[in-house]
């Protein structure tokens, strides 16, 4: 049996049950696989939760989150809250989330995500699971959200695009924070400077396949795979070596999420 500690990374962002791999899914999964890569597979209504355990359930070195991302705000419901805490209670479930808040597309109401948000963070209390977060050009309300119930918090900032001082107050808060492909861009030097101050215990590496693929492959479809880029960058940044940066976010991966 694969053990968690076995694997080289975790890519703990993606979405493996995206149409986008409808025609090779085995293949990204078995390339992952091959690498020794381990997912976490993360969902953004209530279909896509039950796909992301479905797929976590027949894979042993694939993981569930399940949530309502802000877009899809405005069909979180009683319905869609009783639907979410029933697949908690399936032990591939290892977090809430896709959750947050979008003010940059707006496709659902603010006041809907607001409310989403809220509900999902107060269910994440209740199964003991931590959150999954993604942030949009929302921080100001976001971080009034997480202060008004209050900390510290169990849980990763989904694809972290902030300077360093957005980093600490995310960790003062006991965040971890998510690194993917936008590192590895040219333009986000802000972002490496934060990565530099973050401490390695505090990152996660994620990819958030099948989008924001990083460099060398920028431009095409993302898959887990690709994480070790992702962990290379993060080790150049550090001026370490790069396995140094996969036994610690892997251990981070394993803690947080009780991989």
């Amino acid at each position: 049996m694969l053990m968690a500690e076995s694997l080289t990374l975790i890519d703990t962002h993606a979405h493996l049950d995206s149409s986008d791999y409808n025609a090779d899914r085995a293949a990204v999964i078995a390339r992952a696989f091959t690498a020794s890569i381990g997912v976490i597979t993360v969902g953004v209504d209530l279909p896509s939760s039950e796909a992301a355990v479905t797929l976590a359930k027949r894979h042993r070195f694939i993981w569930a989150g399940v949530g309502v991302h802000p877009h899809e705000a405005k069909t979180f419901d009683g319905k869609g809250r009783k639907g979410l805490e029933e697949l908690t209670k399936n032990e591939k479930v290892v977090a809430i989330g896709e959750i947050g808040l979008d003010y940059y597309r707006d496709l659902s109401p603010r006041k809907a995500q607001r409310h989403a948000f809220r509900e999902q963070l107060t269910l994440a209390r209740r199964v003991k699971l931590p959150v999954i977060i993604h942030n949009r050009e929302s921080t100001n309300d976001l971080l009034g959200i997480l202060n008004d119930l209050s900390s510290p918090y169990r849980g990763v900032i989904h694809s972290f695009l902030g300077d360093a001082s957005l980093a600490k107050e995310f960790l003062a808060l006991g965040f971890h924070l998510g690194i993917g492909g936008p590192v590895t861009f040219k333009q986000n030097e802000t972002l490496r400077e934060a990565v530099n101050e973050i401490p390695l215990e505090r990152i996660l590496v994620e990819t958030d396949s099948p989008y924001l693929t990083p460099l060398p492959h920028r431009g095409k479809r993302n898959e887990p795979a690709y994480v070790r880029y992702v962990a290379e960058t993060v080790a150049r940044i550090k001026e370490i070596p790069v396995g140094e940066v996969e036994k610690q976010t892997t251990k981070n991966a394993i803690d947080l999420f009780s991989l």
